[in-house]
């Protein structure tokens, strides 16, 4: 728990600054987290190998192009139009073709799963009230993420998804469920752009796919057969075991956000 609590304290400040300077800033912070994660992926999946400078590549043009392009719809369009070039061009440059449809496979699915929702959350931030949903995410997903641990600590029983994660309970789920939207609410009461109900809403589907994408890294790590991602954030584990749940709820907070609100 200490040395949870001495990489998570300045981690919140740095990510919270981030947020409040946004622009340039925001945007190099999600790159250098979807480069982190991007990496771990490709370490996961190595015996693939997958074709990372491609990966790489895509990741940065995602972020690039959905904080200079508009509208963001077509930044998301560029960027994932760029990703299958570049694993096109990675991939017929190869001299050794051995199971290359299997190796571009994995470059894209790396691609989509950490460039596309790392460009949602920098488009999200450049929303009119970018700053307030982008805090509306955090507070949902750390929310979340608290109130099913220890939801599941107390009263859990019933695992709720035993082939990726026998550890989680249903108990535990509802917890953090109730927690998590809860959470979005309070901190929605100090924003005027987005109502109660509203609120209620998109915490929802914040937990909602913040569990999602955590179960789906579980599914992954298991085949994988690791634990952990990483170590680079010590009791944390890796930058995709800590983020995991924020790509996927960052793909939920934006379309809910931007349907309900703007």
């Amino acid at each position: 728990m200490t040395t949870r609590l001495l990489v998570a304290i300045p981690g919140v400040a740095i990510i919270l600054l981030a947020v409040a300077l946004g622009g340039p800033v925001f945007a190099a912070f999600a790159l250098l987290v979807g480069i982190g994660a991007l990496f771990e992926f490709y370490s996961l999946t190595a015996a693939f190998i997958p074709l990372r400078e491609a990966g790489y590549a895509t990741v940065v043009a995602s972020v690039l192009l959905c904080l200079w392009v508009t509208p963001p719809e077509r930044a998301l369009i560029l960027a994932l139009a760029l990703g299958l070039l570049f694993a096109a061009l990675g991939a017929l440059r190869l001299v050794n073709r051995e199971e290359i449809t299997l190796r571009v496979g994995m470059t894209l699915m790396g691609g989509f799963y950490i460039a596309f929702p790392i460009g949602v959350l920098v488009l999200t931030r450049e929303l009119p009230e970018g700053a307030g949903a982008i805090v509306n995410l955090l507070v949902g997903v750390w929310m979340f993420d608290t109130f099913s641990y220890f939801g599941g600590k107390l009263w859990g029983s019933r695992p709720i998804a035993p082939l990726t994660s026998p550890n989680k309970t249903w108990e535990g789920f509802i917890t953090g469920l109730v927690g998590g939207t809860l959470g979005v609410v309070v901190a929605g009461l100090y924003m005027d752009w987005i109502n109660w109900w509203q609120s209620i809403v998109v915490g929802v589907v914040i937990c909602l796919s913040a569990y999602i994408g955590d179960l789906f890294e579980s599914m992954i790590k298991r085949d994988a057969g690791v634990k952990d991602s990483g170590r680079i954030l010590l009791g944390h584990g890796g930058v995709l075991d800590r983020f995991d749940s924020l790509l996927f709820a960052s793909l939920g907070a934006y379309l809910a956000t931007t349907w309900l609100c703007f």
